[in-house]
């Protein structure tokens, strides 16, 4: 993408959703569609909001013989036990989700990771430094061990609520994982990390734009975050309106898209999670945080199909398995 424009340019609230290219774009669909560069602005107080950057370490080492002691039995499923907010749980069959949205993710982006070439330049061996990843919210710690085998000279970490799903004696040696609760505060791992990777952690948080900052602060300078989240609000074929959603009046509509928004507003009503402020941040795009560099700044979408509309065997096989991320 080009340098980014003057500064005089307006502001939009929800730019960073109105001037993203997109990484799976078909070619006829690249064509359709205009992406802008980076964007500056004058500074606002936006991330003055939460500023208390105390962390409440919550990092611990454990082995498999004590694993258990940080999950706890609800109706016979395995939650965390460290952050009520996340609701989604933390056993076998949650472990296979997150596998299959794993494979997801990698294929709609064409890899483990986007702006490859500047992951990888990032992430390029340099004399006297050790390379030093970090994955938040790891899951079943797929995406970390895939990292590590690509880059065995780096250090992955994997941090998640509850205990990763490994055997450590099979998994490449320059990977560990640990259990922390990343919305406590992360000034333990601040200035540690060449790339920080947060995929998917938002439903975790109270308080996002804080936890955001406390993530950022987890980079070396020169350092390299990716985050990825996921919209709440399921777009048309078009891929630029959202899909109407079905009620008493509209017989017509998308019920997986209902479903998805009805559940963003309990999340939001229950005080559970900081979705809407995820969406007004990521929205607005991260061209103003004063910890992050405006001109590498970018912002790009990933669609993913969960309807018949898909057209081709390669989509088709995608959404065979989409199910199973649901």
């Amino acid at each position: 993408m080009d340098e980014g424009p003057p500064d005089s340019n307006p502001v939009p609230p929800f730019r960073a959703r109105v001037v993203q290219e997109s990484w799976n774009y078909t070619p006829s669909e690249a064509a359709s569609t205009v992406a802008t560069g980076s964007m500056t602005s004058k500074r606002t107080s936006d991330n003055e909001e939460g500023a208390d950057n105390a962390s409440s370490v919550s990092m611990y080492t454990y082995t498999s013989g004590d694993a258990n002691q940080y999950r706890k039995e609800v109706e016979g499923r395995s939650f965390n036990v460290l952050n009520d907010t996340y609701a989604l749980p933390a056993d076998d069959e949650e472990w296979g989700r997150l596998n299959k949205q794993h494979l997801a993710i990698t294929l709609a982006l064409g890899g483990l990771y986007p702006a490859q070439e500047t992951v990888q330049a990032v992430l390029a061996p340099a004399e006297g430094e050790r390379k030093k990843i970090l994955d938040l919210g790891c899951g079943s710690g797929v995406w970390a061990i895939a990292m590590a085998k690509e880059f065995p000279h780096a250090q992955v970490i994997g941090v998640d609520l509850a205990p990763t799903p490994v055997d450590m004696e099979i998994v490449p040696n320059n990977v560990m994982f640990e259990i922390d609760d990343i919305s406590q505060g992360l000034s333990h791992y601040e200035g540690m990390f060449d790339v920080v990777h947060a995929r998917l952690v938002s439903a975790g948080l109270t308080n996002f734009r804080k936890s955001k900052e406390d993530i950022e602060r987890c980079l070396k300078p020169g350092g390299l975050m990716l985050w990825v989240e996921v919209d709440y609000h399921m777009m048309a074929q078009n891929m630029i309106d959202y899909a109407t959603l079905p009620s008493d009046g509209v017989v017509d509509g998308s019920w997986n898209a209902r479903l998805l928004f009805e559940l963003a507003q309990a999340v939001g009503l229950s005080g559970r999670s900081d979705l809407e402020t995820m969406r007004k941040v990521l929205d607005r795009g991260l061209w103003d945080d004063p910890l992050l560099d405006p001109h590498t700044c970018h912002a790009a979408s990933l669609y993913i199909p969960t309807s018949p509309w898909v057209k081709g065997a390669s989509r088709t096989a995608f959404l065979v398995k989409l199910p199973h991320m649901l």
